[in-house]
């Protein structure tokens, strides 16, 4: 038979699962959005450091960090998306205008063996082409059309922003009372995760963003067309592991060459290849120390892994949560060896 004291613990669990239950229900549609706050706070935590040298007051300091990050965005927004659409328009004309056919034909003969193959290949193509240019709009659509649940979602990051900024600090020691482990293994897993989200959100995005943007200005300068659009994909591809902004730039190269600017490639060429790789190399080992580091295959996997199952906050949070695993074996494997070490020490 049940005691009373047994009756109790029962009941106080069961409100906590209950309690906890409904605490996720109520935040899974804003989950996003508050691991996006919480990632904008710690990137522009150095801008509000030193807003506060200036103020010597958190919640002024953090207020103007939020209204500076407001205003970007919003003049971001207005500038950045009929922009967008328009370029994306005016690529999808560019492509169709390719010779795309005549180019494969030229490197690859053998595969071009029939009419039947020549249409399918053309049907492919094309097909391609209106499906990418498709789902980009459709996207844009969906983005503009959302705009009440998008603002909503806005104003929670905006909210998560300016307390993380403000409290941080607090939150940090909850998060050290809270933890499990005893004080050692938590101090060292707080710092190990300092150490691993430092080397995910400032060595791999931004410093993604900025190579991707030194490689706009580059377009941009010489007259590219669709400059923005372009950007924006050096900065996406810049941001991805292993791939790199080159995979942007290499073409516009190429299709600068094939229209007679040879002058404006071997410049483009040059200052990509060398001035951009250049940057990011020295960026990163000014910025990520190698206590750091994490491996280009675990920020890869963790990265492609998030795609699928956050979506476009995937390509942060996937490597975050892989290199987080990470952190915690490697933390469980040191204090296993140290308790080895004393048993043995104890032995002899």
């Amino acid at each position: 038979m049940i005691n009373e004291k047994t009756l109790k613990q029962l009941v106080v669990i069961a409100m906590v699962i209950v309690l906890v239950f409904f605490t996720i229900l109520i935040l899974r549609p804003v989950a996003m959005a508050i691991i996006f706050g919480l990632v904008l706070a710690y990137i522009l935590n150095p801008v509000y450091k030193i807003i506060l040298k200036i103020f010597r007051n958190k919640t002024i300091s953090a207020s103007i960090t939020c209204i500076i990050v407001l205003s970007l965005f919003f003049v971001s927004i207005w500038f950045l998306i009929p922009v967008l659409a328009s370029q994306i328009f005016d690529s999808y004309s560019a492509v169709q205008s390719w010779d795309v056919l005549g180019l494969f034909k030229r490197f690859f003969p053998f595969l071009f063996t029939s009419e039947q193959i020549t249409s399918n290949f053309i049907a492919a193509y094309n097909n391609f082409v209106t499906n990418t240019v498709n789902t980009t709009l459709h996207k844009l659509t969906d983005f503009l059309v959302d705009l009440p649940g998008l603002l909503l979602k806005s104003l929670v990051v905006l909210i998560v922003f300016f307390y993380s900024l403000r409290d941080g600090d607090k939150l940090i020691k909850l998060i050290k009372e809270t933890l499990p482990f005893k004080r050692d293994i938590t101090n060292k897993f707080i710092k190990k995760s300092k150490d691993v989200t430092f080397s995910v959100v400032f060595g791999r995005v931004v410093i993604g963003i900025l190579t991707g943007i030194l490689t706009g200005i580059s377009f941009f300068l010489a007259g590219v067309n669709n400059s923005i659009l372009l950007t924006f994909l050096s900065i996406t591809a810049a941001i991805i592991p292993i791939i790199g902004p080159w995979i942007v730039w290499i073409p516009v190269v190429i299709s600068l060459f094939i229209a007679g600017e040879t002058v404006t490639a071997f410049i483009l060429f040059l200052y990509c290849g060398l001035f951009i790789s250049f940057v990011d190399n020295i960026l990163h080992a000014v910025i990520i120390s190698k206590q750091t580091h994490i491996p280009t295959s675990l920020t890869l996997i963790g990265l492609i892994g998030g795609l699928f199952l956050f979506g476009i906050f995937g390509i942060i949070l996937g490597p975050l949560i892989v290199a987080y695993l990470g952190a915690l074996f490697e933390i469980y494997r040191d204090y296993n060896k140290k308790i080895q070490n004393e048993s043995k020490s104890k032995t002899l």
